[in-house]
């Protein structure tokens, strides 16, 4: 069947709308999971670009570019999810028309038309069209990339060279996975070129260069990410077992049965189809010329170097079988099932096979799953504003994941979160290290409710537990202790004005909330360390301190965490009010060593 152009467009035209809709639709319905705080908080505008930098070297093994973008957007848009997941959901509709281009390119406009349908409506793509990650964008370059592959080797000008290289240095700039998918590229590039006249090569190769210069050139932005991954050791993924990719295809294609089934049986008529296919002649013109052995050869080395590179890394080092990562093989997939779709002879069954797998991705998304509607990520946002509205005191908040919830609580720099488990916490108090007063405990990401009998023990003799909140996948109990009156005060007469988690990864200020203090004589004692171990130019991190605006000491930081705590003696010569003030003043940065600090607690006591 020939579709004419102006039905193609218009038919295309009502492809990118489905696909928007599907993806903009309810887009910030659920809650952010923990890596889409990590990207929040990276791409937080208000960071300078050297704490940016930092803040994704820190927590990420990917590059920088998702992020920057996410930062310029912010910029222009506002710092709110809504924003970051619209322009997921963006990127997400642009890679249904990659793989539109492509489709159309490897084999035909129909099967590209076919490509996007299948695509827009697929719900592991509508999942991560909707979610701050950068797997979305992973997927269109990866799509792009081999789309002017195909152009590429076609027709092998400079033009097209440029192009090729721009969208593949574009891949490395999305994601370390990339990678094995350019190095099945280049498999399918070395093979056209061996298969070139003699007389061709030379031109060939010589915009192979090109296109390897462009794709190096815009790839450096990325070196520095890529180091860190080849240095890898161990992850937390486990070794992958023998049905690994059965999993990630039923991932794919959401766990449906039916879908799966259907899905199956085009791609086995498909390779009917293409192994039945006549021995003619190998050469570039006949390969190049010859759609249905052009696409299988791209397919087939696509498929196999992005699925079996992965699996011997995972088998011998670090394991990387994530699902998400192999984000890029899914085009491959929609693409195989598209031609094998286009393959049918008979157009009325061809039609019927397509309306069945569009029909049940439906029916699974909007039926089965209920995607809109259920909510599947942790509610943090909700039982954060219960925690606001329940913590009027502004008691400690500890938890597994401190650097999650302080995103949630941007608008109380003054609350206090600590990184402990629930056993850390209880024995911290037990042993005298941590204060005997209330604190939340707060725990989410499928961790159960965990406690030591010994802890248990101590926490039901010592403690109350006051308030039980919960929401999807998170909870929290607030614990004050029987003996407790209410300041907090310390065996020793200690008080703490701060007690958590803070990192200076550049010059920065911690302010107390205020404080009032009688005249007389104060210890000021502070714990925290200074990074790296071998101090930077023979200098640790430094801190000068204030009260009410004026100088009280100054100090610094310990490189050694067994010896983390300094004191600074001050008098106050009359009775007043105001903040505690920690200004690191001494970063560096200098032949790849950086100069950090840490606070864990500031605590002040009256001498005399």
């Amino acid at each position: 069947m020939k579709l004419p152009i102006r039905n193609t467009k218009f038919l295309l035209a009502l492809i990118l709308i489905l696909a928007a809709v599907l993806r903009l639709y309810k887009c910030d319905f659920q809650n952010l999971w923990l890596d889409e705080v990590l990207t929040m908080n990276s791409a937080n505008p208000k960071l300078s670009l050297k704490e940016f930098y930092r803040s994704v070297m820190f927590w990420e093994y990917i590059p920088h570019l998702y992020y920057f973008l996410n930062r310029l957007i912010f910029d222009i848009f506002g710092y709110t999810s809504l924003v970051a997941r619209l322009f997921s959901a963006v990127i997400g509709v642009i890679g249904v028309y990659a793989i539109y281009l492509l489709g159309k390119e490897l084999f035909s406009k129909k099967a590209g038309l076919v490509a996007a349908t299948l695509l827009a409506v697929n719900i592991y793509h509508i999942s991560y069209s909707q979610e701050i990650r950068p797997y979305g964008m992973l997927f269109l370059f990866t799509t792009l990339s081999i789309y002017r592959l195909a152009v590429f080797i076609k027709v092998p000008s400079i033009k097209n060279a440029v192009y090729y290289g721009i969208f593949t240095g574009l891949i490395l700039n999305a994601h370390f996975f990339g990678v094995i998918t350019i190095f099945s590229q280049s498999l399918i590039l070395l093979y056209f070129l061996s298969l070139k006249p003699k007389a061709e090569r030379a031109h060939f190769f010589k915009n192979m260069l090109i296109s390897a210069g462009v794709a190096l050139l815009l790839a450096l932005p990325a070196t520095e990410p890529f180091i860190r991954v080849f240095k890898i050791e161990s992850f937390w993924m486990t070794k992958p077992d023998a049905s690994v990719y059965t999993a990630m295809f039923r991932e794919f294609f959401g766990q449906s049965e039916m879908l799966l089934f259907t899905l199956n049986s085009v791609v086995l008529y498909y390779m009917f189809r293409i192994f039945g296919q006549k021995h003619q002649r190998y050469d570039f013109a006949f390969i190049a010329g010859n759609k249905n052995v052009f696409s299988f050869i791209f397919l087939l080395v696509w498929l196999s170097i992005s699925l079996i590179l992965p699996l011997i890394k995972s088998y011998l080092g670090a394991s990387m079988m994530v699902t998400r990562y192999f984000i890029s093989v899914l085009a491959a997939l929609i693409i195989t099932i598209s031609v094998g779709v286009v393959l049918i002879k008979n157009r009325l069954l061809q039609l019927t096979v397509l309306f069945t797998i569009v029909s049940l991705s439906l029916i699974h998304l909007f039926v089965v799953t209920d995607y809109y509607n259920k909510i599947t990520k942790t509610q943090y946002k909700e039982l954060a504003a219960e925690l606001k509205e329940d913590n009027s005191q502004m008691s400690t908040i500890v938890t597994f994941y401190s650097w999650i919830l302080p995103y949630y609580f941007s608008d109380l720099p003054e609350q206090q979160i600590i990184n402990n488990t629930l056993e850390q916490q209880v024995e911290g108090i037990k042993e005298g290290k941590l204060p005997t007063t209330p604190f939340w405990y707060v725990d989410f990401n499928g961790r159960p409710y965990e406690l030591s009998v010994q802890g248990q023990e101590y926490l039901d003799a010592n403690f109350i537990t006051v308030k039980k909140l919960n929401q999807y996948d998170i909870w929290a109990n607030y614990y004050v202790p029987k003996s407790y009156k209410g300041m907090g005060k310390q065996p020793d007469g200690s008080e703490y004005v701060f007690l958590g988690t803070k990192v200076f990864l550049e010059n920065g200020v911690f302010k107390s909330k205020k404080i009032s203090l009688e005249k007389g004589l104060y210890n000021l004692k502070i714990s925290g360390v200074s990074t790296p171990e071998v101090p930077v130019k023979g200098e640790n991190a430094h801190f000068t301190v204030k009260f009410a605006g004026n100088v009280i000491g100054r100090v610094y930081l310990s490189e050694k965490p067994e010896k983390p705590e300094k004191t600074i003696s001050f008098t106050c010569l009359k009775s007043s009010k105001g903040r505690i003030e920690l200004i690191y003043d001494n970063d560096i940065y200098e032949n790849n060593q950086d100069r950090n600090a840490t606070l864990y607690s500031v605590k002040i006591n009256k001498i005399e």
